[in-house]
């Protein structure tokens, strides 16, 4: 079978997308479209993608649920030289299609995440550096990141593995300066009253657009050998800490931030439960990651800082 890599000048093969509707999926689907690939998002259901584009008008929707016993059979029935997995989270899953893909597909690549990594020991990290997630969720990405590597070295199986950070995209509540996912700590600054952060603020976070992260999908599909048996981050130039986070959003708005600081366990009676679980789990993280991977392997550079996503977000909901 002749490597879609060696002839992309040439011809487009057909792409699978497996939750292509989502965030990723608004941006990765049309920029394949637009260079020529015959697109197949694959889903349970039809939903709009988050940002529409007339793209999507020659996009074929197919209905399939990765649930049934099935599925794989009929993923490789569609004959996808291409398969992008944005929806698959446990080394189990991953291998049940790997198995029906093998010597049917020039090009499988999966949806990590940055949670792959523990406590950072330097910053920025790099993807084979601090490798010991800190919850199940993480646990089952790195175990994919490594089922990736593994395959390729013992049995060429031309799979790649991309890591997001925090994913923002317009339509979308992003993560905010206290490390949760709500609008409150942006409208808390924009009235200019005072907001306060859990510990001392200086935990990171770091974001990336969902453009950015569907770019380093697509620049490892145009790399083709090079991105085999890897696994590659897709963060914003820089993470950003609570404060500089808050005193940058406070300034949107034409104000200064008025901050304050309270120990952890002090500061979560002040959000919802559920909030106050997602900023400890947040700032237990602290991530921030390295892009230098991509830019060398994949001639990658992202065009979004984590600011500017987050911006694009707000101005989308009528917050700016």
């Amino acid at each position: 079978m002749e490597r879609l890599c060696d002839v992309l000048e040439v011809r487009r093969g057909v792409t699978a997308v497996i939750g292509g509707g989502g965030k990723v999926g608004s941006y990765l689907v049309p920029m394949l479209v637009r260079a020529g690939f015959d697109v197949d998002c694959v889903g349970r259901g039809l939903s709009e993608p988050f940002v529409k584009s007339p793209e999507w008008d020659r996009v074929h929707i197919v209905r399939f649920d990765r649930r049934e016993e099935e599925f794989p059979d009929a993923l490789v029935a569609l004959k996808p030289d291409v398969v992008v997995d944005m929806v698959c989270f446990t080394e189990k899953e991953m291998m049940r299609l790997i198995g029906a893909l093998r010597g049917r597909v020039e090009h499988y690549l999966v949806c990590g995440s940055m949670w792959m990594h523990g406590r950072s020991d330097a910053v920025p990290v790099r993807e084979d550096e601090c490798r010991d997630p800190l919850e199940e969720y993480g646990i089952e990405k790195e175990k994919m990141d490594r089922a990736i590597a593994r395959e390729y070295a013992e049995r060429s199986f031309p799979g790649t593995i991309v890591h997001p950070g925090h994913i923002v995209c317009p339509g979308d509540v992003p993560i905010n300066p206290q490390g949760c996912k709500s609008l409150d700590a942006f409208r808390t600054l924009r009235e200019g009253k005072t907001l306060y952060l859990p510990n001392f603020g200086m935990e990171t976070l770091h974001h990336v657009h969902a453009e950015d992260v569907a770019g380093v999908f697509f620049a490892a599909i145009q790399t083709g050998k090079s991105a085999y048996g890897e696994g590659f981050h897709a963060v914003s130039p820089r993470a950003v800490t609570l404060t500089g986070y808050a005193r940058e959003a406070a300034s949107w708005y034409g104000k200064e931030a008025d901050l304050a600081y309270e120990p952890y366990e002090t500061w979560k009676a002040r959000v919802s439960k559920e909030d106050a679980e997602s900023a400890l789990t947040h700032m237990l993280h602290s991530p921030s990651g390295s892009m230098e991977k991509a830019k060398r392997l994949l001639d990658f550079v992202p065009k979004h800082t984590s600011y500017e996503a987050v911006r694009e977000c707000l101005q989308s909901f009528g917050e700016l």
